[in-house]
């Protein structure tokens, strides 16, 4: 590392002719121009994207971190490229403090040596936000490296860490998730095909369930993922109130799962149930055909529509009028009775309008969640059937008395 840093050293001294002679020889005229500015610390000059770098050589490659070592101004370092080497290029980025994005991408890495050439730059830099390491071949000895580097960070910045398509497997994480759970900051993690399991899973819950936890988006698709591992993420979700984005696609393993996912956005056992679910969670990244296919095959057309529209009503940010929708859902369903509730008769009238009113699509709405939605003449029985279940079962509204408790639905909402 010491000659290294030492060969960087003396490139600075290089002139601009010298430079430009160098970039112009192997890059294309508007990499080099870019190149050229960056040295001269143009603050308009805000990214470096690098796809490919035949013919350079280590001193290029220094030379470009000698360049950057420099510069206070480039917010975003993208390079991508099998024939990458980036030893060279480390040793002058580890003492740039203004880049906030660094993306590598199919670089090899598996190499410990190549990973530790990153660490003093993963460790210092303040400004750092993103790091995507995909596709690098990253092993567990290079995430034990990663994770002691971002151990080390003496600032809480981290917002994004991708790592997808590095086939580690399902291995002791516990480095890393120590790592994401004392971060305050990490809204988006991707570990998307990496062998991720059922181990991965529970420490994962661990970070779920953190409250302090900010993340919000967590890529899972094309793993190793199983029935037991889902049921672990759904119930490590019942209280979080941040992740909402959770994508599960890819990972056939996941079959019976799919309930304990319907039971977690809705969980129509009864309206305390109902209320206590997850209303945050709005995608598990089953969007495509085929996956769709899945999930109805194991969960039935019904439950698996009634899983889609609960996770698309959990992107309003109407905390009350989700739940309302999943309790008439639920009602509507014949999963609970509202008649036998202890509403109070004002409220109960409003109900029966709600359900019983065709005028206009919202109305319609409230009781309607196939995908494709049912004909008319069905839904028209459904709401018909809802409003008798609860005239049949309500005295209160039969007798027109109301001694019923004050438990009006609404306070019970804002009582959650």
């Amino acid at each position: 590392m010491a000659n290294f840093d030492q060969a960087s050293h003396s490139s600075a001294f290089r002139t601009s002719d010298d430079d430009a002679s160098l970039f112009r020889t192997l890059c294309n005229r508007e990499l080099a121009s870019r190149i050229l500015r960056i040295k001269r610390n143009d603050p308009k000059v805000k990214s470096l994207l690098l796809t490919s770098a035949y013919g350079w050589n280590e001193s290029t490659w220094r030379r470009l971190g000698c360049i950057l070592r420099q510069n206070t101004s480039v917010e975003e370092l993208i390079l991508s490229g099998s024939n990458l080497d980036v030893s060279g290029l480390c040793v002058g980025l580890q003492h740039n403090r203004c880049i906030r994005k660094l993306v590598f991408g199919r670089i090899d890495l598996q190499d410990s040596e190549q990973m530790n050439n990153l660490v003093p730059f993963l460790t210092s830099n303040p400004s750092l936000k993103e790091v995507s390491l995909y596709t690098c071949k990253i092993g567990p000895a290079d995430i034990n490296i990663l994770s002691n580097a971002l151990m080390n960070r003496s600032e809480d910045t981290l917002e994004k860490l991708d790592l997808s398509n590095n086939h580690f497997g399902d291995i002791d994480l516990d480095k890393l998730f120590l790592v994401l759970n004392r971060n305050k900051k990490m809204t988006r993690l991707d570990l998307s095909r990496t062998g991720f399991g059922l181990r991965g899973c529970t420490l994962l819950a661990k970070l779920l369930e953190n409250q302090e936890s900010s993340l919000e988006r967590l890529s899972l698709s094309g793993n190793s993922i199983n029935d037991e591992s889902a049921i672990i993420l759904a119930e490590s979700l019942t209280k979080n109130t941040k992740l909402k984005r959770l994508y599960l696609d890819g990972n056939d393993g996941v079959t019976k799962g799919w309930l304990a996912i319907l039971q977690l956005v809705c969980n129509c056992s009864s309206i305390n149930d109902v209320m206590k679910s997850n209303h945050t969670l709005h995608s598990v990244g089953m969007q495509f055909a085929n996956d769709m296919k899945k999930v109805e095959h194991v969960l039935g057309v019904d439950d698996a529509n009634l899983l889609y529209a609960s996770l698309d009503l959990n992107e309003s940010e109407d905390n009350m009028w989700v739940v309302r929708r999943k309790i008439l859902w639920s009602h509507a369903r014949g999963n609970f009775n509202l008649g036998d509730s202890s509403i109070a008769t004002g409220a109960m009238t409003r109900i029966l309008a709600w359900i019983g009113n065709d005028s206009n699509e919202t109305n319609a709405n409230l009781i309607q969640y196939n995908n494709p939605p049912l004909p008319e003449a069905e839904i028209d029985a459904v709401r018909l059937d809802s409003v008798y279940r609860i005239l049949r079962s309500s005295t209160i509204l039969l007798n027109g008395n109301d001694n019923a408790p004050n438990n009006d639905l609404e306070a019970r909402q804002n009582r959650k």
